[in-house]
């Protein structure tokens, strides 16, 4: 039989997806080439296949195969065990340091924090937001990294995160904002990095325009001259 695929030891419960999606992932597949029938019965031996039809040659029909739960366990599985390896090793930062996520975190690299300076920051995603605010005379641009994305490199667990600013002023802000809402860290206003005295050098900013319903709630929480993030 030629170009025959068979996935060895897939369970019986099967899926949408065939042997050939599953081959990136799984691996353990053989691909037959001209065979003849006796090489055949040797390869493989006598055995019910899933549906509980003996095939003489161990070989299915040549149809789409399935595969298991098993596998597509694997394929989310690595997906996010990638993740997770990249945040288990959180590197010391080497410049100043600009953010302190402390609470309930799983990856650090400190004591009982993770700290980041201005670099550590840049290297995650960049989100954009244009929005007007309460304190700008227009419309103007944020750009940062997705607070999200922050708390997941940390591992942060937790339903409230508390943002402290350099003056100590502190704003509860929930996790499900994170989630629901582009909240970014921004690191930049209209292009530039900002200093202390621009609200700097980090500022918590909310798609406002985009979402008109938050437009009241958000700006509280819109800290800036951020300097640490603690999760409750």
């Amino acid at each position: 039989m030629r170009g025959a695929s068979r996935l060895i030891g897939a369970p019986c419960n099967r899926l949408s997806l065939t042997v050939e999606d599953a081959v990136p992932w799984c691996g353990i597949v053989l691909r037959g080439g001209d065979m003849s029938e006796s090489n055949q019965r040797s390869a493989f031996p006598r055995r019910t296949d899933c549906t509980g039809h003996n095939n003489a040659t161990g070989i299915s029909r040549p149809r789409p195969q399935k595969f298991g739960l098993s596998c597509l366990t694997l394929i989310f599985g690595v997906a996010f065990s990638a993740l997770a390896a990249a945040a288990e090793f959180l590197p010391a930062p080497k410049g100043d340091v600009v953010l302190t996520v402390s609470g309930n975190i799983e990856h650090a690299n400190a004591p009982g924090a993770a700290r980041f300076d201005l670099a550590m920051l840049e290297a995650l995603p960049s989100h954009r937001i244009i929005t007007q605010t309460p304190w700008t005379d227009s419309a103007v641009e944020f750009i940062g990294p997705l607070a999200r994305d922050v708390m997941r490199l940390v591992g942060a667990e937790g339903a409230v995160v508390q943002a402290v600013a350099l003056n100590d002023y502190k704003a509860p802000i929930p996790m499900a904002d994170f989630h629901d809402y582009d909240v970014i860290i921004a690191l930049k206003l209209n292009g530039q990095h900002m200093r202390i005295r621009d609200k700097g050098p980090l500022w918590i900013a909310y798609p406002l325009d985009e979402h008109p319903e938050i437009a009241s709630s958000a700006p509280p929480k819109m800290v800036w001259q951020l300097k640490a993030l603690v999760v409750q």
